[in-house]
């Protein structure tokens, strides 16, 4: 069924990908890849999964640039994080990460005079608690560099940008070439910083190296990302950021069971908050009038 409510239980599906993305990243890294390598990679095995529809990507060659230059603009914009985590703490920087959801509602309310509804605003603030709650166990750190802050709110500010992007543009657009043109672009947006930062893109050096590649391209790009990409135009930007916070639970949850990380009654309400946040939003849609 195409409602938003499908279409978040597609977003929060495909974001468990997402969340198993420091499970396949600590694999190769501890392989001896760099950061940019792997995102390099990653892209270039999830664009190869599209090549049988190339034909269809050169077709239509307008969405195919649209979707490229999306692709290419949020992943490298991506960058910032990666100087965030240099000078700020992992867990402030996932923090204000997670305020896409809020960053998602302004941009859809002032850019696109979308309405401003409550369920979607509560659940957005109650993503961000949640993410206080289970990040802050972990500290954000006793001195504040303003500058890795500054950083920091790049990136979800530019992929809360992405999804709207994605929810309006990129709907119009065959699933194809919608997938085939993000995946390019993000590619594209690899190669060259890991050329012009680390000077060469490095392979992985074993089996296990190459197995964590592969499968953060399959489950955490393809699967990942396609159900996004499918799911966004759907359910609409704001919900579609809010059901994309599962992606925190599920990290959470390959802390605890693959790295045995302590799981604090905090975290736990953390969760539920999330929980909560999707099924708020989620019903405020099923509760609005017809008419609007």
């Amino acid at each position: 069924m195409r409602t938003p409510a499908a279409g978040m239980a597609l977003v929060a599906f495909g974001a468990i990908g997402f969340g198993l993305m420091p499970l396949f990243a600590r694999t190769a890294y501890a392989d001896g890849l760099p950061p940019l390598s792997l995102l390099s990679w990653r892209f270039g095995f999830a664009f190869l999964c599209l090549l049988p529809f190339l034909p269809r990507l050169l077709a239509a060659r307008r969405d195919t640039l649209v979707a490229v230059l999306a692709g290419a603009g949020y992943m490298g914009i991506n960058l910032f994080y990666f100087l965030a985590l240099q000078r700020l703490t992992v867990a402030l920087t996932v923090l204000i990460l997670f305020t896409y959801p809020l960053f998602t509602i302004l941009i859809g309310w002032l850019g696109f005079r979308e309405r401003l509804t409550w369920p979607n605003a509560v659940a957005a603030l109650l993503v961000l608690l949640a993410a206080i709650l289970i990040l802050a166990p972990a500290g954000f750190g006793e001195s504040i560099d303003m500058t890795g802050i500054a950083m920091a709110f790049v990136p979800p500010a530019a992929y809360a940008l992405f999804v709207h992007i994605a929810a309006r543009r990129l709907s119009r657009m065959a699933i194809p070439v919608r997938l085939g043109g993000v995946f390019l672009g993000g590619l594209i947006a690899m190669l060259v910083l890991g050329l012009v930062i680390d000077g060469r893109i490095v392979a992985p050096a074993s089996p296990a190296g190459w197995g964590a590649t592969v499968a953060l391209a399959l489950l955490s790009t393809v699967f990942a990302l396609g159900l996004l990409l499918y799911g966004a135009p759907i359910a609409g930007a704001e919900r579609t950021a809010v059901a994309g916070a599962s992606e925190l639970v599920t990290a959470l949850i390959v802390g605890v069971a693959v790295y045995d990380e302590a799981l604090s009654g905090t975290m736990l309400v953390g969760a539920g908050l999330i929980i909560g946040a999707i099924l708020l939003a989620a019903r405020g849609e099923a509760n609005r009038p017809h008419a609007d």
